[in-house]
């Protein structure tokens, strides 16, 4: 299966090592336009109806192939905050990727390019 991932977890940032053994395919966007907020430390992103009158974009990212085991320690490192579900690609591929669940109490930046990078 694959991942999409488009912050923290991307190669050269700190919890690319929860990808370790994971097999990376390529850098990519998706073809439906987000919300992509700044979290400060993290992004995340929500889709269009999710948030109202916010700019939207494609998300910037990388696609890994990734084992059930990888899913279940990502699922469980996301947490609370997150949920995923499938999104696709500019590069022809359909991928997992991680949505916020709700519009986080903390003050916030809308990326309005669609890429995170710290």
């Amino acid at each position: 299966m694959h991942i999409f991932v488009y912050g923290t977890l991307k190669k050269g940032d700190p919890n690319n090592i929860r990808l370790e053994g994971s097999r990376f395919v390529c850098t990519t966007q998706t073809i439906e336009n987000y919300v992509m907020l700044d979290l400060g430390a993290f992004p995340g992103v929500l889709k269009p109806e999710d948030i109202s009158q916010m700019p939207v974009s494609t998300i910037m990212g990388e696609i890994y192939q990734i084992s059930e085991q990888t899913l279940k320690e990502l699922d469980h490192y996301e947490g609370e905050w997150y949920y995923r579900e499938e999104v696709h690609l500019e590069c022809g591929f359909s991928a997992l990727m991680y949505f916020l669940k709700k519009i986080p109490p903390v003050n916030y930046k809308v990326i309005t390019d669609g890429n995170w990078a710290k």
